[in-house]
């Protein structure tokens, strides 16, 4: 009989953070319906699109920080279990995302992410968006210069599960090691 004190498991978190951003995306597309269904007739109807607004725009920063929180995380699960623990921890723990995402590939098969591609651009923002929400400085704008880029748009959110998406299944390119089957399984599994 096993030793349950002596018996190990692997403790990951890349699967769970995409399942949050996943089902906050949902929660996004749900409340766009809502928003977009409603006619602007009088003040209660301009309450309800801001307040749906304002729900957009939580849910898409929930789903931007979790995006981020996966790609991290995957792609240190990816180096450790293909370094030693000492090896990724003393060479390459440091590095930020976008570069541990050149540069462990590079390091495993000989090849990296494409530098123009897509997958590369959405990881790229990602990160800067990431980086503006967890490390923001409050501001001040006239309102008639409000743009997009002063909100975390449903867009975003999108471009977010995008980027944990295309990275994967490119890594999975360079890689044909990776498992990536946990993506749809954090899409469907309530307990991800």
């Amino acid at each position: 009989m096993n030793n349950p004190e002596k018996t190990e498991i692997r403790l990951d978190n890349h699967r769970t953070f995409y399942s949050i951003a996943y089902q906050h995306h949902l929660q996004i597309v749900h409340l766009v319906v809502e928003r977009n269904h409603r006619t602007i007739k009088d003040d209660e109807d301009v309450n309800f699109i801001c307040e749906k607004n304002a729900a957009i725009q939580r849910s898409a920063m929930v789903v931007v920080i979790f995006s981020a929180l996966t790609l991290e995380a995957f792609i240190n699960h990816y180096g450790i279990g293909k370094f030693s623990r000492s090896f990724f921890d003393n060479h390459l723990d440091k590095l930020n995302p976008v570069s541990k995402w050149m540069i462990i590939p590079k390091l495993v098969v000989g090849h990296q992410l494409k530098a123009d591609g897509q997958p590369y651009e959405l990881l790229r923002k990602l990160f800067k968006l990431r980086d503006k929400l967890v490390h923001y400085k409050t501001r001040q704008k006239r309102i008639d210069e409000l743009a997009d880029e002063d909100w975390v748009t449903e867009r975003d959110a999108y471009d977010a599960l995008q980027a944990v998406n295309k990275l994967t299944e490119e890594l999975r390119s360079l890689d044909p090691t990776v498992e990536i089957d946990w993506l749809r399984d954090a899409e469907t599994d309530p307990y991800a």
